[in-house]
């Protein structure tokens, strides 16, 4: 046992850095198949959060108070069509996680008073992108946004701690220059890779809880 070699710890961390970007590729070519079969309408919008407690998963009603700051409308029956029509979002517990997801309008969840309610004794992972061109890819954590990615470019990576994700970042840099909608689909991605939260073509073909969170179109 004394003879035993012990990889250095670069080596090591080498090792978790490679592992890290290919379990990241391997799910960026799922999202990247969804948004191509979907471009119709997912390249126009798409609000995606979720919620990663540290004790259990929140409950949808939790998840709702935290995110309206105290208010517990009604959660409703909606599929996505709908919920565009209504102003409201999609809600889905997937593992430990609660997802937030909505397809077009105005984004409710990616200000930093809603990341910061939601984030407590938890991690959020966000992405979304409008018609507009804006997109923006967030990690907070108790309570704190702790790093801000606009335009899904590492260049301008901003907040308390973008220390907290190179990794992401690293998994994201290849994919700036790339053609659409390979930054969105490593967003997506990491956003899986970060909570276990999960999308695909059936979700958005099935009815989910929702709650209005604005005014009506």
């Amino acid at each position: 046992m004394g003879d035993e070699l012990v990889a250095p710890a670069a080596d090591i961390m080498f090792t978790a850095s490679m592992e890290d970007d290919l379990a990241f590729q391997h799910l960026a070519e799922h999202y990247e198949g969804l948004l191509r079969a979907r471009s119709g309408w997912l390249s126009e919008g798409l609000a995606w959060t979720a919620v990663l407690p540290v004790d259990g998963p929140l409950s949808l009603d939790e998840t709702v108070s935290r995110l309206l700051d105290g208010e517990r409308p009604p959660l409703i029956e909606m599929e996505d069509d709908e919920a565009y029509e209504e102003s409201a979002v999609l809600l889905e517990r997937t593992g430990n996680a609660t997802m937030i997801v909505q397809t077009f309008g105005k984004n409710y969840v990616w200000e930093s008073d809603a990341l910061g309610r939601l984030s407590v004794n938890a991690q959020v992972w966000h992405v979304s992108w409008e018609v507009t061109r804006n997109s923006r890819l967030i990690y907070a954590a108790h309570g704190r946004v702790l790093a801000e990615v606009p335009h899904l470019d590492p260049a301008y990576v901003r907040g308390d701690d973008p220390t907290a994700i190179e990794a992401e970042l690293t998994a994201l840099g290849p994919c700036v220059d790339a053609p659409w909608p390979a930054s969105q689909a490593m967003a997506m991605a990491i956003v899986e890779g970060g909570t276990g939260a999960h999308l695909d073509q059936d979700w958005f073909e099935r009815s989910h809880p929702a709650v209005v969170v604005g005014e009506p179109e």
